[in-house]
């Protein structure tokens, strides 16, 4: 049943909050540049952008690179097997690979073994943007780990590696 009008009460106003709220010792103390995941996102970023900025040509992400050189190092494999792979998830991929098809990259049929997944191999049209861009990706490579001395460029790397889970 609803009240008359007249004797509702207007909600309370929220209280104000102030307009800065001080930090705690130990936000203080936490050094944000000191955080390996936080350091790894924003390199992660900068290679990605040196990326880009090289190859705004192509119409081309690290990713989709990636995922070509896979699928034409392994045609045919499933979508399952290309998400693990290169270590994406399989709705991200799908979509990926969807993007691909569409720009005539990538072919997509029933996999003969298992009619339930999506054999994968790459077009003509894919080998080419590979041909065009792998040349290429040297020196992008190299911009993105130019900031290391030399000395300490293979053991980065090998510590990438390991942190990734695919060194030994």
């Amino acid at each position: 049943m609803n009240r008359p009008t007249a004797l509702r009460r207007p909600p309370a106003a929220p209280s104000p909050e102030p307009e800065t709220v001080p930090c705690t010792d130990a936000v203080r103390a936490f050094e944000l540049t000191d955080v390996v995941s936080h350091l790894l996102r924003r390199a992660h970023f900068r290679a990605e952008a040196l990326f880009m900025q090289t190859f705004h040509d192509e119409d081309l992400t690290p990713r989709q690179k990636a995922l070509l050189i896979t699928v034409c190092k392994h045609p045919g494999a499933t979508q399952n097997q290309l998400a693990e792979d290169i270590a994406l998830d399989r709705n991200s991929l799908a979509d990926m690979i969807n993007r691909l098809v569409r720009k005539g990259y990538l072919r997509r049929r029933r996999s003969a073994d298992d009619k339930r997944a999506y054999a994968v191999t790459i077009t003509q049209a894919g080998v080419d943007v590979l041909e065009r861009v792998l040349p290429r990706d040297k020196d992008v490579e190299d911009a993105i780990i130019a900031a290391l001395p030399p000395e300490y460029r293979a053991l980065f790397v090998k510590c990438l590696k390991l942190m990734a889970g695919v060194g030994s």
